[in-house]
C-alpha cells in the first residue's frame, strides 16, 4: 500500500466537512480557506483543489456566494453556509464523531 496515496485520498474525502466547518465560523473566500488549511498539519491542499468543492457545495445548495470588493485587487468571491448547509454540517459532524469513537474503540480493542 502506498501510504502517501492513502493520505491524499483521505484528505480529499474530508474536504467537504473541513470546508463546511470553516464556513461555519463565518463567510470566507477560497484562498483564505486554503491558507487556514495549510496551517493545519495533514490538511494542506493546493488552492486549485478547493474551488471545485466550493462549486459543488453551491450547486448542492449548501453554500451561497457573493462578490465583495478587495483592496488587494479584483473583487473576491465569498462563500457562506445556507440553512441546508448548516443542517447538513450538523449531521456530518455527528457522523464524524461516531466514526472517530468507533475507530478508537477498534484501535483500543474495546469495540470488538
Amino acid at each position: 500500500m502506498n501510504l502517501e496515496n492513502w493520505q491524499t485520498q483521505l484528505r480529499k474525502g474530508l474536504l467537504d466537512i473541513v470546508v463546511l466547518n470553516l464556513l461555519n465560523r463565518g463567510p470566507s473566500h477560497g484562498y483564505e480557506m486554503v491558507q487556514t488549511m495549510k496551517r493545519i498539519e495533514g490538511l494542506q491542499i493546493r488552492e486549485g483543489n478547493i474551488y471545485p468543492v466550493l462549486a459543488r457545495l453551491e450547486t448542492d445548495g449548501l453554500v451561497t456566494s457573493y462578490s465583495q470588493l478587495s483592496t488587494d485587487g479584483p473583487p473576491r468571491k465569498y462563500f457562506q453556509l445556507t440553512v441546508a448547509g448548516q443542517k447538513t454540517l450538523e449531521n456530518m459532524n455527528r457522523h464524524w464523531d461516531q466514526l472517530i469513537s468507533s475507530l478508537e474503540s477498534i484501535r483500543k480493542g474495546t469495540g470488538l
